[in-house]
């Protein structure tokens, strides 16, 4: 017989040792309360509680995956950002903490403004776009993935917020554009690929081992290739006064707002996420066709 507490101890001691002492923490007690639906407060109240049979059973189900240093996200199929509950497996990059960063300062940048159309690139899990819809009045969001298995989890995680999003399979690397001829956006926001592949040997193995490499990797050669694409798209499809939000590898921040400023951004900031690293770029005031 074991309480929630000692499982969580014998979870924790059975993780991986590439994640540390919180990390391991906090995965066997996202686990825990995940599995059996307990909120915070429950989870703290019935920490010494012995684990029914039923309980254990549901626990132990999964565990296996998870002690082999299967992120816990995919385990689970669910992440949770901005407040939100998302669908994710490994066809999608799990939502980072930092990028609420982003989806925060468009929010409070346009909290006044309605009907806003907004294009969302490398939508993945939708969670940036999907975010943005709950929280700006009457928002048009427009999702791009060049994965087509990526954007059946992004409309799954649409339907289950039920929000409208319209979905575009395709390579912004591409000249083609088809979709978007003659269509203009008030605010395009991507989180494109940006690890070069030379910093692979620094990331964490249940990165390397399980999140999507098409999603996370570019070349070494060429580490800006996206955010110079997108930027020449966006110059052809923001509305006047339209605004351009990044995010970046922190190596490359004053890189990429150079793109932006040579394709006429006038306003061009780089901002830092929670542990005072690059991570953002915003560009505004392009001077080009209103829609």
């Amino acid at each position: 017989m074991k309480t929630i507490e000692q499982y969580s101890l014998e979870i924790q001691d059975l993780l991986p040792k590439f994640y540390d002492f919180e990390e391991r923490k906090s995965i066997a007690e996202f686990y825990i309360k995940e599995i059996l639906d307990f909120n915070n407060t429950e989870y703290l109240l019935k920490k010494s509680e012995v684990l029914s049979s039923e309980e254990l059973l549901k626990l132990e189900n999964k565990k296996n995956r998870l002690i082999s240093g299967e992120p816990v996200q995919y385990v689970l199929n669910k992440a949770y950002f901005y407040d939100l509950e998302f669908f994710v497996d490994k066809r999608v990059l799990i939502p980072r903490q930092e990028t609420e960063i982003l989806v925060d300062k468009i929010i409070k940048f346009y909290s006044t403004k309605e009907n806003l159309k907004i294009l969302d690139i490398g939508t993945g899990s939708g969670n940036i776009a999907i975010s943005l819809k709950k929280n700006l009045k009457n928002a048009e969001l427009s999702v791009v993935d060049i994965s087509a298995s990526a954007l059946d989890v992004c409309s799954k995680n649409a339907d289950y917020h039920n929000v409208d999003l319209c979905f575009y399979c395709c390579d912004i690397l591409s000249e083609e554009d088809k979709f978007f001829e003659q269509v203009f956006f008030d605010i395009i926001v991507s989180n494109p690929p940006y690890v070069t592949n030379s910093e692979k040997k620094l990331m964490s193995k249940n990165v390397v081992d399980y999140e999507p490499e098409k999603a996370l990797y570019v070349s070494d050669d060429n580490p800006l290739v996206y955010y110079e694409a997108i930027t020449k798209f966006a110059k052809q499809h923001l509305k006047s006064g339209g605004v351009l939000f990044f995010e970046i590898n922190e190596m490359f921040g004053k890189e990429v707002a150079e793109i932006c400023e040579n394709y006429g951004f006038d306003e061009v900031e780089i901002i830092q996420d929670f542990n005072a690293k690059d991570r953002f770029v915003i560009a505004s005031q392009l001077k080009v066709k209103s829609g």
